[in-house]
């Protein structure tokens, strides 16, 4: 894919020469199969925006880890967009070929952002682990811009240098492997760490170590949303190790159309990575699915009857804003402590 001087040396992702496709008659089947994508794609962008509604409206995790789920989903929107472009062009719009160079870029550089995901999860959870007795209670909002403005730069040179061919696809590949399995043992190793040092607080007694009701809280929250990127992980390592696999077709010389083939598959697998990653989010987070449970019964008409907890003396017992509820808890508790 390097050394055409059709494409200035550009190595494009998953492009499909119609030409090749027209001299064997398979220009029909090909077509289908692209308008079938198109369709595809167009349901998981539909799923994407109401993720973003969840992700911006129902609170369900710690705020650095949704800005960056956030923002790995925003990466799937460029993808996405630039997606559609290439599509509608090698369905015969000649009119969008200007916009081909910019929508391979694009799309390469969002995709090698799906590549190296999993770490930048690891290293978020790592400092929630360093900052166990504070992290949950304050946003820390530096955390993932300093992760983001390491990790943007590292994806955006590997997508360049993948586009101009200056490294070897082979190198290349075997890098998303070892990012990605490094990043699925790291969030292991934390999850297991978090639980001994949330078990050693079980074991010992007041007078041994002092009591710290938010460092057990951190903990105990860092293994709960460690435990759901566990599941999440699972599904992003497969999908992520079987497309980029797929790319290796480009490193060998077989028939052109078991090579288009094998691009039709990629594309379809990145589609059903797109719709199955938001499925098993919010499958693990019970407040997502509280709030789809709302919203359908709001559609079909079948107002949920809410009954608002209060107290003895009438006062509210439950609190919309985490970050309230946590200092009223620890408040109370601190309260409490003086007294024994």
């Amino acid at each position: 894919m390097c050394e055409s001087e059709a494409t200035s040396n550009l190595r494009f992702m998953t492009i499909i020469n119609t030409s090749v496709v027209a001299e064997k008659n398979l220009t029909e089947i090909f077509h289908w199969a692209l308008k079938i994508e198109i369709g595809v794609l167009f349901f998981s962008w539909i799923e994407f925006l109401y993720l973003f509604y969840l992700f911006l409206f129902i609170r369900a995790m710690h705020f650095n880890l949704n800005f960056l789920f956030m923002v790995y989903g925003g990466q799937y929107f460029c993808s996405m967009v630039a997606r559609i472009f290439i599509l509608y062009y090698q369905l015969g719009y000649e009119n969008l070929k200007d916009w081909l160079i910019l929508s391979n870029y694009v799309r390469t550089i969002a995709l090698v952002i799906a590549f190296n995901v999993l770490p930048i999860f690891m290293f978020e959870r790592c400092v929630a682990t360093f900052l166990v007795k504070n992290y949950e209670k304050s946003i820390k909002f530096h955390v993932p811009v300093i992760i983001l403005l390491i990790f943007f730069p590292f994806c955006g040179i590997s997508g360049f240098a993948y586009i101009q061919c200056w490294i070897p696809l082979t190198l290349l590949i075997a890098g998303f492997f070892v990012i990605n399995i490094t990043g699925y043992l790291g969030i292991n190793s934390i999850r297991d760490f978090n639980v001994k040092r949330h078990r050693k607080f079980n074991t010992v007694t007041r007078k041994s170590s002092p009591y710290v009701l938010s460092e057990r809280f951190q903990l105990a929250e860092n293994i709960k949303m460690l435990d759901i990127l566990k599941k999440v992980q699972i599904s992003i390592l497969f999908f992520n190790v079987a497309s980029t696999s797929i790319l290796l077709m480009d490193y060998f010389r077989i028939d052109p159309i078991i090579l288009y083939t094998s691009y039709m598959i990629y594309n379809y697998f990145l589609a059903l990575y797109a719709i199955t990653v938001p499925i098993i989010l919010h499958a693990s987070l019970p407040e997502w699915k509280k709030e789809t449970k709302r919203l359908i019964l709001k559609i079909r008409g079948k107002n949920a009857v809410g009954v608002c907890p209060r107290n003895t003396f009438g006062k509210q017992m439950i609190y919309t804003n985490p970050k309230e509820e946590a200092d009223i808890y620890f408040t109370q508790f601190d309260s409490v402590l003086n007294k024994v």
